[in-house]
């Protein structure tokens, strides 16, 4: 991993070895196979009891099931979930449930983003592996066609390590906005290389990819948000959130230890 550091960062390589953090690393495979309500997944059947409410938007229409996370079968990540089933719901319209306000007031934007209105987050802690006492029949729903997630995924997790990504807001916190004007030809290649191997990809914690800019930078001082869930394109599964685009779901750390779901900053953006 050090052997990767760019030219333009090897004054500061001290620093920069210091960003390392653990992530749990997500490979999505499309498949037809039959998944289990509790399974982790991208589209598919959700995990729904009986006798729990299937999300709607605020207007009252329904929600498209996006992803689902078990985490019994996600090796342990330091200050995430252990157990449960954490849920990611969003609107089947051109934005994928992102609303916008006024452009020339961010702070509102950012605001904006955290209201469950027209997307859901659900984390269920202990799991019913019963079918007799999950819904099985998801008929009342239409027929989910703008997603940005084609078809369903088995998911597999592993435990893994990175350096700080550069669209990262912390990235710039510690070498500049304009880092990657630094280098020239080979060694801008580099950079573009390195972008790609950190950040980027599927994942549940460590730095975040964006295609325009961390929209966490709006955040409070005081507030740190983690990732809790990144959707972006992959090997083994069709994935395209607008045009070369990524999905991201934050979390305030105090919230996250909390378990409280119900503050979540979602944002997606592409090229």
């Amino acid at each position: 991993m050090d052997n990767f550091i760019p030219k333009a960062l090897e004054s500061k390589r001290d620093i920069f070895l210091a960003t390392k953090m653990p992530f749990i690393h997500i490979e999505p495979f499309e498949t037809n196979e039959f998944l289990s309500p509790w399974t982790s997944k991208y589209l598919g059947t959700p995990y729904l009891p009986k006798e729990a409410q299937y999300p709607y938007t605020t207007d009252g229409e329904p929600l498209a099931f996006l992803a689902q996370i078990n985490f019994s079968e996600v090796p342990k990540l330091e200050g995430y979930p252990t157990s449960g089933i954490l849920q990611f719901f969003i609107s089947d319209d051109d934005l994928y449930g992102l609303e916008f306000t006024d452009p020339h007031d961010p702070s509102e934007q950012f605001r904006l983003q955290q209201q469950q209105n027209k997307f859901r987050v659900v984390y269920y802690p202990n799991v019913i592996e019963d079918l007799s006492l999950l819904t099985d029949s998801f008929d009342f729903l239409p027929e989910f066609e703008g997603l940005p997630v084609y078809k369903q995924c088995r998911l597999e997790f592993s435990l893994r390590e990175e350096l700080a990504g550069i669209n990262d807001h912390r990235f710039a916190k510690l070498f500049g906005k304009n880092f990657n004007l630094l280098a020239e030809g080979e060694g801008r290649e580099k950079i573009i290389d390195y972008q790609f191997m950190f950040s980027s990809g599927n994942k549940i914690g460590g730095y975040a990819d964006f295609a325009q800019e961390d929209i966490r930078f709006l955040a409070p001082p005081e507030e740190n948000w983690l990732l809790l869930l990144q959707i972006s394109d992959a090997k083994n599964a069709d994935i395209m959130w607008g045009d070369a685009g990524v999905g991201n779901f934050f979390i305030e750390e105090k919230v996250l230890e909390a378990r409280d779901f119900s503050r979540v900053l979602y944002n997606w953006d592409c090229g």
